[in-house]
């Protein structure tokens, strides 16, 4: 009983002894907030170390990129090879080891993240988690919290997301709750109510943690679209469990016991030269993963890649991103003779008959399970 005792007073000690976070404001804040900081996007990494615990091994070791304003970057890695702690450094749920390396930091539009207080720097952060974070309270006060919105713009929000009808027949409307209706909210609808709480507040910077794992394939696109149209200037960091998802993007990191093992444009990832018509790179990490999962989806990605590459050489002329109207997105579409659901029978019936032909360990690059 004694024993039983003495474990219970060293647990709530422990709970004492959790170290607190950086402050909250800082007086330097108020600066950067008449600035208007930040209004680009741009962020740097620069020799970035991570642990979890102080006696734990770095999760991340040694992470330099840079994303451009605007760029879209998709995040693939096998389970545990860092992409969370990518996200939690930028939020700064951990802070950077400055023991491995005392010259690591991470800015954003040229601004060091340890010197702006939690609150400004994670205002200014759009996230939808992989597991839908809801509020405590009615439809309207998930949406906006702050409550700075008119109902117009609240419905408007919830059109973009394909909510608005489902919430008009509800009794209560926008004033359901939210935590008493699991049953009137699915898991795939509450993620669409954190996107329509970013929608309703575009930040320079909007982070995907495996956003549309819970949705069915015609809302992820439907979803990736509605993302791209309303964060058209946004730099967009996304962790990917569909390769297609992120195949259209600006560039892929591919990350592997937190070390960067390929950071480039899909295409480019693909091929050994510029200009092949086929999968052609039998080495890269990204090219693997997208052979394994099947001929037919791996033709699919890689044409959406050489497209989306084509494009962005003729409409930049070898720049970033244009001078003037800011990102250009495009549409993909393979012709085919076959009706759409003909299509994805195909696709489906072949991944399956694939899938058992490989090991575990090679599908789960190809998947990612977490």
């Amino acid at each position: 009983m004694g024993n039983i005792l003495a474990e219970s007073a060293a647990r709530e000690q422990s709970y004492w002894d959790v170290p607190n976070e950086a402050p909250l404001t800082l007086d330097s804040d108020r600066q950067l907030q008449e600035q208007q900081w930040p209004q680009k996007g741009e962020i740097d990494f620069n020799r970035v170390y991570m642990k979890y615990s102080p006696t734990g091994p770095d999760v991340i070791k040694g992470l330099t990129l840079h994303a451009d304003p605007g760029q879209r970057i998709g995040c693939v890695g096998r389970t545990g090879a860092g992409k969370t702690s990518i996200l939690q450094l930028l939020f700064r749920l951990q802070e950077i080891n400055k023991q491995s390396d005392p010259e690591g930091f991470i800015k954003i539009d040229g601004v060091d993240t340890s010197t702006t207080g939690l609150h400004l720097l994670r205002g200014n952060i759009s996230i939808i988690p992989q597991t839908p974070f809801i509020l405590t309270g009615t439809v309207r006060y998930n949406i906006d919290p702050l409550g700075k919105a008119s109902d117009e713009e609240i419905w408007k929000a919830l059109k973009d997301v394909r909510l608005k009808k489902h919430v008009e027949t509800l009794p209560q409307k926008l004033d359901t709750e939210m935590t008493a209706a699991t049953s009137v909210f699915s898991v795939g609808q509450k993620q669409l109510v954190c996107l329509a709480r970013s929608i309703l507040k575009p930040s320079p910077i909007m982070i995907m943690d495996e956003a549309t794992a819970n949705m069915d394939q015609e809302t992820d696109e439907y979803v990736t679209n509605k993302i791209r149209e309303t964060f058209t200037h946004s730099t967009t960091f996304t962790i990917a469990h569909r390769l297609i998802t992120i195949a259209n993007y600006d560039r892929v990191l591919v990350l592997d016991k937190g070390q960067i093992k390929e950071f480039d444009e899909p295409y480019k990832l693909l091929v050994r030269n510029i200009g092949d018509n086929e999968l052609t790179n039998d080495e890269g990490h990204f090219a693997s993963m997208v052979k394994n999962t099947g001929p037919i989806t791996s033709k699919h990605i890689f044409e959406v890649t050489k497209k989306a590459f084509e494009e962005r050489q003729k409409g930049f002329k070898g720049t970033p991103f244009p001078e003037e109207g800011g990102r250009q997105d495009y549409e993909f579409d393979i012709p085919t003779k076959k009706a759409p659901n003909e299509i994805v029978e195909d696709v489906e019936a072949e991944q399956e008959e694939y899938d058992d032909d490989i090991p575990w360990e090679k599908r789960d690059a190809a998947v990612f399970p977490r």
